[in-house]
């Protein structure tokens, strides 16, 4: 009796199911392409991984809103399994990725299996970012040129923060602090957005890299690594839950502008970081308002890099296009982005990121196409190899495992994106034929599940 009055006082979101929105997928397939693109040829972004902002806000968002509907289905949240379900979407193929880097370097790369074990450990035990923050070539060229696995310091920081959300958001649903929760958020996020405004790049002061201990050295990066873009999805996931179904007429009315307005300040503000386009400008005589990362040497400049403000503009504008996906199913921008293609690379997009590097750095190191790539076709060719190279392992690895994680599910009945038919989650039987776009379904990470990722 008495947790039955605990769950009749607990926090009950309003908000309707998510249910598939194909604009979550699209979103993760351009952002894959982006990706490829600036890390095929470096200079054509500088800082436009301020994508990696969006793909924090719509994860967290997409976590706490099933967290929310799971404790409104079941009075409860299966901490278990909810970890289980992470486990198994995310670790069999980060650590293959990795055990095939060091395998690789005993092989035929030796000169650099130092530093690939050191990656390897680092990834391994999600702590990437603490040990090799974002932005440490700019402070630390050597070791920064030594890393083979970077893209690792974003899962390191989302799985730091599926450590702590799912109790967290247990706490706050049945102590109803969920409106603090969210207000907390937005406290913490702009406390450190409006960090970096001020130069500050984390919590403890730097000194230099030949002076400072590792963890130290992460510390005095750790707002670049945007931990703040999560909690800005986490607050957007506490407003959703308190909009009701149907929504109020003005949101509906407005909601769909706003996310338009995102869309387009966001690619604005992420193409302004464009390291490319400032050299392009330099090189005609313009001038161009931002400097991506740092001040060229012997550049005299008193305004505001690109990552003192960009990161914070992406992810606050992000903000009403995931609102507005998964509230206006019928919104154009929803259907703009579910291209089917596009949509693919989505579902694909986790098994992509954790192992294009792999590829590119065969391909531009081991086999010499950096010299005969060039600058016109490297980017297509490299995209094209890390697709298809990726395949293999999405299909027999990922997909797999996406069976296997069916049993863990929350909900009894679940959509299983390999075949597009409603199964029982504990047998994995057919239920009934769907197509995806009509099925109630469920998500845990924009970068590492699609929407109804067989939860």
């Amino acid at each position: 009796m008495a947790n039955q009055g605990a769950a009749d006082n607990a926090f009950t979101s309003v908000a309707p199911k998510l249910g598939f929105v194909g604009g979550f997928d699209g979103v993760r397939g351009v952002g894959i392409l982006v990706v490829l693109a600036v890390h095929a040829y470096p200079d054509l972004g500088g800082s436009f991984g301020g994508y990696i902002d969006i793909f924090f806000v719509l994860s967290a968002f997409l976590i706490v809103s099933l967290l929310l509907q799971e404790h409104r289905s079941h009075d409860h949240i299966d901490m278990r399994k909810f970890y289980t379900r992470r486990a198994i979407r995310l670790l069999p193929s980060a650590y293959l990725c990795l055990v095939t880097w060091v395998v690789l370097s005993l092989l035929f790369f030796r000169d650099r299996l130092v530093p690939i074990l050191q990656d390897a450990a680092a990834a391994a035990l999600y702590v990437y970012n603490l040990i090799f923050p974002v932005g440490i070539i700019v402070v630390d060229p050597v070791a920064g040129g030594q890393r083979s696995v970077d893209q690792f310091w974003s899962l390191a920081v989302e799985e730091q923060f599926y450590l702590v959300i799912a109790v967290t958001v247990l706490v706050c649903i049945r102590k109803r602090w969920m409106t603090q929760l969210a207000v907390g958020m937005v406290i913490v996020a702009s406390y450190i957005s409006l960090a970096r405004w001020f130069g500050q790049s984390g919590p403890w002061p730097f000194t230099s890299p030949t002076n400072s201990s590792i963890p130290a050295r992460g510390l005095s990066m750790l707002w670049l690594s945007r931990y703040d873009s999560l909690m800005w999805g986490v607050a957007l996931a506490v407003l959703n839950a308190k909009l009701p179904e149907p929504l109020p007429e003005r949101w509906r009315r407005w909601l769909p502008r706003a996310g338009w307005v995102g869309i387009v300040v966001a690619a604005i503000t992420m193409t302004l970081g464009s390291q490319f386009l400032y050299d392009t400008f330099s090189k005609v005589g313009l001038w161009f308002p931002f400097f991506p990362m740092m001040v060229p040497k012997g550049v005299e400049y008193d305004g505001k890099l690109w990552v003192q403000f960009g990161y914070t503009v992406t992810a606050l504008a992000s903000v009403p296009v995931v609102l507005a996906m998964s509230r206006c199913k019928e919104w154009r921008g929803n259907t703009m982005f579910s291209w089917k293609p596009i949509r693919f690379l989505g579902r694909m997009s986790y098994t992509i990121y954790i192992w294009h590097t792999l590829f590119y750095f065969i391909v531009l190191h081991k086999l010499g196409g950096d010299e005969f790539l060039g600058q016109k076709w490297r980017v297509p060719i490299l995209i094209a190899i890390a697709i298809i190279g990726s395949l293999p392992v999405y299909f027999y690895v990922e997909q797999r495992m996406l069976r296997v994680k069916l049993k863990y599910s929350s909900e009894k009945e679940v959509l299983d994106l390999n075949t597009g038919k409603m199964v029982d989650a504990a047998t994995g039987k057919v239920i009934e034929e769907t197509e995806p776009a009509e099925s109630s379904t469920q998500s845990d990470s924009p970068m590492s599940a699609p929407p109804g990722a067989l939860e």
